[in-house]
Order: C-alpha cells, then sequence, then structure tokens
C-alpha cells in the first residue's frame, strides 16, 4: 500500500515537470518558434495548444499584433540645402517568425534595424524636394515613398510594413525665428495688397454710385423747375385772369397775405408810413362801439377794414400765445377811446401822451379765456395787456 502511495507521488511529481515541458499554448496575440539546442527548428502562427521534445526544445514567442517603430527626430537637408527637423515613425507586423527570428532574433534588434532603414529613406526622399515643397505640397508623397522603399528591406527581416508616417516637420530652432518672421512679413504684404485692391474697389464703386446719384438729383432737379416753372406760370395766368374780373378783391387779397407775413411773432409792433400802399385796407373804422361824429369823419369807410383789423389783431395774439391764429374764436370788435398813447396798456416807468387816442378793442376766446387787442385807429399799432 505504502508502494502504490510512492509511485502515485512519483508519477504526480515526474507529470509536474514533465507537462510544462512537453506542452506549451500560444495564444491569438503570439507568434512562437521551436529551437532545438539555439537552432530555429518549426514557427507557429496559428494560437493553440503544442508538444515540444522536453528539455531539448525550447519555444520562443514574439507579438504578432502592430509594431511601431518610433524614429527620433533628425535635421535633414532638403533640395534647396535647407534644414528642416522631421519627426517620423512606422507601422508593422512580423509575418514569418521564423526568418525573424535568423535575422534581428528579438523586437528591440528589429526596431533598431528599422529606425536605420527608414531614416536613410526619409534623408534620401527630403532631400528630392525643396522645403516649402515638403511643408506644403509633397509632405504625403514622400511618406509613400519611404513607405515603399522600406517595405523590401523589411521583408528580408520577417517584417511586413504598413504604413510610415511623418509626425511633424519644422524648422530647426536656429532659424526658426527668422522662418516666421519671413512667412509673416509675406502674409502682411498679402494682406496688403488684398486690402489695397478692396480699397481700389471700394473707391471705383463708391465713385459710380456718386455719378449716378448726381445724375439723378440733377435729372431731378431740372425736372422740378420745369414743374415749378409751369407752376409759376399757371399761377400768373390765374392771378392775372382774378385781376382782371376783380382788381379791387385781388389787392385786397394779397394784402391780408402781406399782413400774415409780417406780423408772425408775438409783441410785433408795427409803424408805416400813412401813405403806404399796403395800409390801404386799414383806413376804414368799423365797429359797435359809440365814437363821434368827428371821431367817425376822421376814418374812411371802405369795405374790408374790418376783415383785416381782426386778421391782424389774431395773427398778433396768436403769435404771443404760441397757438395758431385758427385756434382763437372772435368775441367782438368794438370801437374805443384810450385815454393816452399807450392803447390802455400802460408799461411802469413809462410816461405817454396825456391824449384821447381813438382806437379797437378786438376780443378772442382760446380755451375757456378771453384775451383782448388794443389798437389804435388805424391799426398801425397793436397791443395787449395779458
Amino acid at each position: 500500500m505504502k508502494f502504490l502511495a510512492g509511485l502515485v507521488v512519483l508519477i504526480a511529481i515526474i507529470g509536474a515537470v514533465m507537462i510544462p515541458q512537453t506542452l506549451y499554448i500560444v495564444d491569438e496575440t503570439q507568434l512562437a518558434i521551436v529551437t532545438r539546442f539555439g537552432e530555429p527548428r518549426v514557427s507557429i502562427t496559428s494560437p493553440g495548444l503544442y508538444v515540444k521534445t522536453p528539455f531539448i526544445e525550447t519555444v520562443r514567442y514574439f507579438e504578432k499584433r502592430i509594431l511601431i517603430f518610433d524614429a527620433p527626430p533628425d535635421s535633414l537637408l532638403t533640395e534647396d540645402k535647407r534644414r528642416l527637423v522631421i519627426d517620423v515613425y512606422a507601422r508593422a507586423r512580423i509575418f514569418d517568425p521564423l526568418l525573424f527570428f535568423k535575422t534581428v532574433q528579438t523586437e528591440s534588434q528589429a526596431t533598431s534595424r528599422a529606425v536605420d532603414i527608414i531614416s536613410s529613406e526619409l534623408r534620401r526622399e527630403i532631400a528630392l524636394d525643396t522645403q516649402i515643397e515638403v511643408i506644403q505640397e509633397t509632405r504625403e508623397e514622400i511618406m509613400n515613398r519611404v513607405r515603399d522603399s522600406v517595405r523590401p528591406k523589411l521583408l528580408e527581416f520577417g517584417i511586413e510594413t504598413i504604413d510610415v508616417r511623418i509626425k511633424r516637420a519644422d524648422f530647426p530652432e536656429t532659424v526658426a525665428e527668422s522662418v516666421y518672421a519671413r512667412m509673416q512679413a509675406e502674409r502682411k504684404r498679402i494682406a496688403d495688397r488684398e486690402r489695397a485692391q478692396g480699397a481700389e474697389r471700394d473707391a471705383e464703386v463708391r465713385a459710380n454710385v456718386d455719378r449716378q446719384a448726381a445724375i439723378i438729383r440733377a435729372e431731378a432737379e431740372r425736372d422740378a423747375q420745369i414743374i415749378r416753372g409751369e407752376g409759376e406760370a399757371e399761377a400768373v395766368r390765374i392771378f392775372a385772369e382774378s385781376l382782371g374780373q376783380d382788381p379791387e378783391f385781388y389787392a385786397f387779397q394779397r394784402s391780408l397775405q402781406a399782413y400774415k407775413t409780417f406780423l408772425p411773432e408775438s409783441g410785433t409792433t408795427v409803424v408805416l408810413p400813412a401813405d403806404s400802399s399796403l395800409f390801404q385796407f386799414l383806413q376804414t373804422p368799423s365797429g359797435n362801439g359809440d365814437v363821434d361824429d368827428a371821431q367817425a369823419s376822421a376814418r374812411p369807410s371802405l369795405p374790408g377794414f374790418e376783415i383785416a383789423l381782426e386778421l391782424l389783431a389774431a395773427n398778433y395774439l396768436a403769435g404771443k400765445l404760441g397757438v395758431g391764429a385758427n385756434e382763437l374764436t372772435l368775441v367782438r370788435s368794438n370801437a374805443t377811446e384810450w385815454p393816452d398813447a399807450s392803447l390802455g396798456c400802460p408799461k411802469p416807468g413809462t410816461m405817454y401822451a396825456q391824449a384821447i387816442t381813438p382806437g379797437y378793442e378786438i376780443t378772442f376766446e382760446h380755451q375757456g379765456s378771453n384775451y383782448a387787442v388794443h389798437s389804435n385807429s388805424d391799426a398801425s399799432l397793436l397791443t395787449s395787456c395779458e
């Protein structure tokens, strides 16, 4: 019984030692080769459980996923003998682990060899283009050419090149500031040119618009002058016809228009010569007040005086109140006599001749209040006590 137990233990020990030496696993992210005394014998590219000769054969594993070969930034000369700092990397995978082991053995050695090859090919391709072409135009072409050049060389190591990319292409620090200054000057020159062209176009458009506006204004002014001339001619014709029909009424109407013009403001005192033609319709007394025969004989009895007097008084009071004459309502118009030349509205501190002055008191109503305008006999003086 003891012998059986010892045999079981011995078998377990032998199994624990022999199984790891006999069986090995390759997962989906790995490639493997089996070496016998250091010499490669078999390559394994598919995942699974495999058997090897214990203690004689050894398994070497490699990365099946994509490898990154990142070259350090390098200062390279372009065709125009200018330097650019280029940072490049390549993506590749191991497709033949047996060849890979025979040529480079480890991934670190493969990276070193791949970086040397990529840098060499990049240096050769960069030398075929100018600095400005590398920066602006041919970067994609350069990457494709480097990839096509590197691919057959890396195949010799059992490596398949997928892509080669330039991460950056910069100017060296020693010349970067001067290059940037030149770029800024060039951009400023272009911007100044664009602004100048825009200003030129703006001036052309404005000049064209101003010319068209001047033409339109001139044509409008011409048409307006024609219309005004025709209107004035028609007005003269109408006035002439009116004058021919009733010269006296026409003269009276024109006098009323003149009164509106020269009596626009409040506090206006009008002094006219007695023989003024403008005053001819203000020579007739009119009113309901009591006056003696001498006063009545001193006032002519031409028609229209009362209308003219009321119009003058309304315009005078409207100007003083700051309203329109059409807003005033006539209450009454009476002939009267004033005790002195103040016309019944003496100003403090002013001396007046003590003489009876015949005249008129014209009363208007505005917004519930009455306002009186005083005048002399011929309405050449107007005043108000309000």
